[in-house]
C-alpha cells in the first residue's frame, strides 16, 4: 500500500517568483528519486539584445554598469519584441530559446531549469535578488509583466550569494516611458486558447517625471491531454517618480492567480513489468477529473534611489512576498504489468492527495554604488547589504488507507476517462510543516581599470542563513555561513574583440533532508569560465564563446524513500560539468535579425560516472526574423537537443521548429500569426523523474494588437 502522506512540490522557487528564501519544496515525494521594442513605450529603456544595441549596459550581471563586452560571464537577454513575436506568453516558453537553458516540465504544474548541468535557483527582478533554493516552478508564469528577462549563466556569487553554478535569471518589469501609451491585444489558439492583453502607460504630470504603468493579462483554454484546464489572470503596475531631481521614488505590485483542472501529479509511468519503454497517445494523462492546483502570488516592492554626490547613489529598497497553493491531487505509481492471457493491463495503484502551502515573508537590500580614481583612471565600486526573513507553512489533508482511491487501477493511463477514482474522503486540514528561515548577504565588487585594455573585477559575497522547523516531524534546523569570492579578469584584445577569465567559488543551500533524516546542508564547489566576447562597429551584430568548468560536492541526490513519512531521502554527490557556449545575436542584415546559440558540455561525478543523464549534452537554437517589405515580419525559430535518459528510459534527439507572420496594417493596428511544433514531432517533455508526459503537438495562434 502506498504511504498516506505523499507531499507535493508546493511552491515556486525565486525563479518563478512566488515564494522567497523561507519556502521549501518537497519536491520528489511523488516522483523517483531583438530589434527594437514593441511600441515606442518598450523603447524608452534601450537593452541589449545578444549584442544587438551595443550602446547599453546590463548593469543586472555584476550590480555594476558593465556593457556585455566587458562582463566576465556568458549573459543573454530576451527582449519584449521577441516575447511578442512569437507570442511567448509564460516564462517556460521564453526560456526554451536562451542559449544553454533546458526547460523540464515534468508535470502540468511543475517545471524546473538548468543550465550547464545543473538546476538554475536564483532569480532577481530589476536586479534586486531573491535568494531562494527549493523547488520547481508551480504553475505557468505570464510573461505580460516583462520588458525583458537576462540570464547570466554560471556561478552566481556576485548576484546572489549562493547557488548552483548554472545561472540567474534577472525580470525587468515593464516600467513608465514617462511617455502615453496605450494597447490592448485580443489572440486565439488551439484548443479554445482565449488570451487578452493591456499596457497602458500614463505620465502622470506634464513633464513626465511622473508617471504609471499597468500591465495585465488573462487567458483561459483547454488542453491536447485528456480533462487538462489552465485559466490565469496577471496584473503588474508601477509607480515612478522624481521627488527631486537628486531622490527618485520606484513602486509596484503584481499579482498572479492560475487555476487549473485535470492536473497531473506525476506523470505517465515509463516502462513495464519487463523492462519495456511505454508507448502512449500525447492526449494520456493520469489525472481524474476532481482534480485541481490553484496558485496565488503577490509582490510588492517600494525604492528610492538618492544621488547623494557626483557619481554616487544609494538605493534603499524592500518587497512582501506572498504565495498560496490548494490542490486536491491524485498519483499514480507502480508499474505496469501485462497479463498475456486475459491481454489485460495491471500493476498500477492511486495515491490521493490535497495540499495548502503558504509562504510569505520580507527583503530588505539597501546598495551604494558610485565611482573613484585609482591608478588615474575612474573605477566603479558598488557594496550592498539584503536581509530576507520568510515563514513558511504547510498543510495537508489525509486520506484514510481504506478508501478505494488508494487501490489498485486496472487499464493503462492512455485508456482512462478520468472517472475510474471517485472522489476520495479527505480528513481535516493538518499543519505538517512550519519553518522559518532567516538570511543576511553582504557584497561588494569593483571594476578596476588597469590599463586602457586590461580591467579586473573584484568582488565577494558573506552570506549567513539560520531555518529553524519541524517537516513531518524532522528538525529542520541548520545555520551556514559562507564567503563566496569572484575575481574576472577583461582584456580589450582587438578593436570589438574582448578576452575574459572568470572565478568564483560556489555555497548552494539546500533544503533536503541526508538518509538519516538531518539536514544535507550545502553544495559547495568551484565555477570557471573563459572566452571571447566580439561585436561590430556600431554594436549591431555581437558574439560570443565561452569555455566553463564547474565543480560541486554533496550536491543532493535521491537516495531512499521514506515511506513512513512520503519523503524522499537524499545522498550528497560530487558532480563536475564542463563545456562550451556560443551565441550570436543582432542584425545580419538591415531587414534580418538573428539570435542563436550552442552548448555541449560533458557532466560525471569526477570519475568518470554520468550523472544526471536527463540534462541534454549537447543543444542549439535559432531564431530569426526578416522583413521582407515594411509592414511585413517572417520569423522562424528551431530549438534542438541531443538524447537524454534516466535508467534504460530514453528520449531520443529531437528538434521544434516555430514559424511566425506579422503584419502591420497601419501604425495603430498589428496583426501576428504563429504555429508551432510546425513538423508536429511526438516528444516526452522530459526525463527529470522516471515519469513524463508528451508535449503538445502542432498548434496555432493568432491576434491582432491594437496602440492608441
Amino acid at each position: 500500500m502506498a504511504p498516506t502522506h505523499l507531499r507535493h512540490a508546493m511552491l515556486a522557487c525565486g525563479v518563478s517568483l512566488g515564494v522567497l528564501a523561507a519556502a521549501p519544496a518537497h519536491a520528489d515525494s511523488t516522483a523517483d528519486a531583438a530589434s527594437a521594442s514593441a511600441s515606442d513605450a518598450d523603447a524608452g529603456r534601450t537593452i541589449v539584445v545578444n549584442g544587438e544595441k551595443g550602446e547599453t549596459v546590463a548593469s543586472g550581471a555584476t550590480g555594476l554598469a558593465l556593457s556585455l563586452m566587458d562582463t566576465p560571464q556568458s549573459v543573454s537577454v530576451v527582449d519584449r519584441k521577441f516575447l511578442d513575436d512569437f507570442a511567448l506568453d509564460e516564462t517556460n516558453q521564453l526560456l526554451r530559446y536562451v542559449t544553454g537553458v533546458n526547460v523540464d516540465q515534468v508535470e502540468t504544474e511543475r517545471t524546473y531549469y538548468n543550465a550547464r548541468g545543473f538546476d538554475i535557483v536564483d532569480a532577481m527582478i530589476d536586479g534586486i535578488s531573491l535568494p531562494n533554493i527549493w523547488g520547481p516552478t508551480i504553475g505557468a508564469q505570464d510573461s505580460v509583466m516583462w520588458d525583458n528577462v537576462e540570464v547570466v549563466r554560471g556561478a552566481n556569487a556576485l548576484l546572489t550569494g549562493a547557488g548552483n553554478p548554472s545561472g540567474t535569471i534577472n525580470y525587468h518589469r515593464r516600467h513608465p516611458t514617462g511617455q502615453r501609451h496605450m494597447s490592448a491585444e485580443l489572440s486565439y489558439g488551439s484548443w479554445n486558447k482565449k488570451r487578452a492583453e493591456v499596457d497602458l502607460d500614463l505620465p502622470l504630470t506634464a513633464d513626465g517625471k511622473w508617471a504609471v504603468r499597468v500591465t495585465g493579462a488573462a487567458q483561459d483554454g483547454d488542453s491536447y491531454l485528456r480533462s487538462y484546464h489552465h485559466s490565469r489572470t496577471a496584473i503588474s503596475g508601477v509607480l515612478d517618480g522624481e521627488i527631486t531631481p537628486n531622490l527618485h521614488l520606484s513602486a509596484g505590485y503584481m499579482r498572479q492567480d492560475g487555476k487549473s483542472t485535470g492536473v497531473m501529479w506525476g506523470a505517465l509511468p515509463l516502462q513495464d513489468s519487463k523492462g519495456n519503454q511505454l508507448e502512449f497517445d500525447r492526449s494520456a494523462s493520469t489525472t481524474m477529473d476532481w482534480t485541481y492546483w490553484n496558485t496565488h502570488d503577490q509582490t510588492a516592492y517600494g525604492q528610492l534611489t538618492w544621488d547623494f554626490a557626483p557619481g554616487w547613489s544609494v538605493r534603499a529598497h524592500v518587497t512582501r512576498k506572498y504565495h498560496n497553493e490548494d490542490s486536491r491531487l491524485f498519483y499514480v505509481y507502480g508499474t505496469p504489468k501485462h497479463d498475456s492471457q486475459t491481454g489485460a493491463w495491471g500493476g498500477l495503484f492511486g495515491n490521493p492527495g490535497a495540499y495548502a502551502p503558504v509562504a510569505k515573508g520580507w527583503i530588505y537590500d539597501g546598495t551604494v554604488q558610485g565611482s573613484y580614481r585609482l591608478f588615474g583612471r575612474d573605477q566603479q565600486l558598488t557594496l550592498g547589504v539584503q536581509r530576507t526573513v520568510g515563514t513558511y507553512e504547510y498543510y495537508g489533508r489525509a486520506v484514510p488507507d481504506s478508501d478505494p482511491a488508494w487501490g489498485q487501477i486496472r487499464g493503462l493511463p492512455g485508456s482512462w476517462t478520468g472517472q475510474e477514482v471517485a472522489l476520495p474522503a479527505y480528513g481535516a486540514s493538518v499543519q505538517q510543516e512550519h519553518t522559518e528561515d532567516r538570511q543576511w548577504r553582504l557584497r561588494g565588487a569593483s571594476d578596476v581599470s588597469l590599463t586602457q585594455k586590461l580591467s579586473v573585477l573584484l568582488g565577494a559575497s558573506y552570506l549567513v542563513e539560520k531555518t529553524r522547523g519541524i517537516s513531518f516531524g524532522a528538525s529542520t534546523d541548520k545555520n551556514e555561513k559562507a564567503l563566496s569570492p569572484f575575481v574576472g579578469v577583461t582584456y580589450k584584445a582587438l578593436p570589438g574583440v574582448n578576452l575574459y577569465a572568470s572565478y568564483s567559488s560556489i555555497f548552494a543551500p539546500q533544503a533536503n533532508l541526508d538518509i538519516d533524516r538531518r539536514p544535507l546542508g550545502a553544495a559547495k564547489g568551484k565555477s570557471y569560465e573563459a572566452g571571447l566576447k566580439a561585436q561590430t562597429p556600431g554594436g549591431g551584430l555581437f558574439g560570443s564563446v565561452a569555455w566553463f568548468r564547474a565543480e560541486q560536492s554533496n550536491l543532493a541526490d535521491a537516495g531512499a524513500y521514506d515511506t513512513a513519512t512520503g519523503q524522499t531521502l537524499y545522498n550528497g554527490i560530487r558532480a563536475v560539468s564542463r563545456g562550451v557556449e556560443a551565441e550570436v545575436g543582432g542584425k545580419l542584415t538591415s531587414t534580418l535579425t538573428i539570435q542563436a546559440g550552442a552548448t555541449t558540455l560533458k557532466m560525471d561525478d569526477g570519475a568518470g560516472r554520468q550523472v544526471r543523464t536527463y540534462v541534454p549534452r549537447n543543444t542549439a537554437n535559432l531564431a530569426l526574423r526578416w522583413n521582407p517589405i515594411a509592414p511585413l515580419q517572417l520569423g522562424a525559430a528551431v530549438k534542438w537537443q541531443d538524447t537524454i535518459y534516466s535508467g534504460t528510459v530514453r528520449q531520443g534527439d529531437y528538434a521544434t521548429l516555430q514559424l511566425q507572420a506579422g503584419y502591420k496594417l497601419n501604425e495603430n493596428v498589428q496583426f501576428n500569426f504563429n504555429v508551432a511544433n510546425v513538423t508536429n514531432h511526438k516528444y516526452l517533455t522530459s526525463l527529470y523523474w522516471t515519469q513524463a508526459y508528451y508535449a503538445a503537438p502542432r498548434n496555432v495562434t493568432g491576434s491582432v494588437r491594437v496602440t492608441f
